[in-house]
């Protein structure tokens, strides 16, 4: 093993992988770059992870192995959530600051990070990290960034929010985000996500469960200025709110979906490969 600078480089079957970090607003970002041993093209992966996630959970393991495989760079990031140096995923447990919408500007982060390497960058995102990619889309505008690919990215829909959330946790929502939005800057005691009774910043609950930022993909991607490839699988539950909202996203000629038959949300075995062999065909 050599280290250069912050970087441990280890050699795995002639292929580089190299745990990198980057600075963000006073926090230490942290992601996993794996170099392919014969790249094959000028484009790099930039690879975002679903809900409270981190970026060696199994999907994203498998997309930068497979694209290792195909001669292919990539990098797999954690965002902090409001944590410096986050590594594994982010328990339930107090205080929570994370915030939905914070995930665009780390994604920017990243992206300058791999623009000094003058490569094409995809900026591919897994459930809610999908919705948090088209987010970044709307706001940074970069160049750099050629193509965008959402894997089961998720839908929004503010009543079945509420429903949800009173099943779930046995109180109102809409109660619960007056409070929240009337405590901006503060801490409050609230159910959050797969969570009960966390201290949680009042932003923070209301960027989970408020209107805005747009949650929505479908509803993202009627805007998307730069060509959209979006990945479900028919046997996902979650899929259903995009499923029912497929006009929005026909109605932008850059967006494409592709549905894998019998695949789930986390798209495990043959089923990564199908996505990551149609994947290439789309780009390539």
């Amino acid at each position: 093993m050599r280290v250069v600078g912050f970087l441990a480089l280890l050699w795995i079957n002639h292929t580089l992988a190299a745990p990198v970090q980057v600075q963000h607003q006073g926090l230490t970002l942290n992601g996993n770059f794996i170099q392919a041993d014969s790249s094959q093209s000028n484009l790099i992966f930039l690879i975002v992870h679903g809900t409270w996630a981190h970026q060696g959970m199994e999907i994203i393991t498998s997309l930068q192995e497979l694209l290792d495989e195909s001669g292919f760079d990539s990098l797999a990031i954690t965002l902090s959530l409001g944590v410096n140096d986050r590594k594994g995923f982010l328990q339930c447990e107090s205080p929570i600051t994370a915030n939905h919408g914070n995930a665009a500007a780390e994604i920017n982060r990243w992206v300058e990070y791999l623009e000094s390497r003058s490569r094409q960058i995809v900026v591919v995102g897994h459930s809610r990290g999908g919705n948090q990619v088209a987010l970044f889309n709307r706001a940074f505008p970069n160049q750099a960034v050629t193509h965008l690919v959402l894997i089961a990215p998720m839908s929004w829909n503010e009543k079945q929010s509420a429903r949800l959330y009173e099943e779930k946790f046995g109180v109102s929502l809409a109660q619960v985000l007056q409070h929240a939005t009337a405590s901006q800057g503060q801490m409050i005691r609230a159910d959050l996500l797969k969570c009960s009774d966390l201290e949680v910043l009042a932003s923070s609950f209301v960027s989970y469960y408020g209107t805005e930022p747009n949650r929505n993909t479908p509803e993202l991607l009627q805007s998307a200025d730069r060509p959209v490839l979006v990945f479900q699988g028919s046997e996902d539950a979650l899929a259903t709110g995009y499923r029912s909202q497929i006009a929005l996203v026909k109605s932008n000629s850059l967006v494409e979906d592709y549905w894998i038959d019998g695949a789930g949300h986390f798209f495990r075995d043959l089923y990564a490969d199908e996505l990551v062999q149609y994947m290439l065909e789309w780009l390539l």
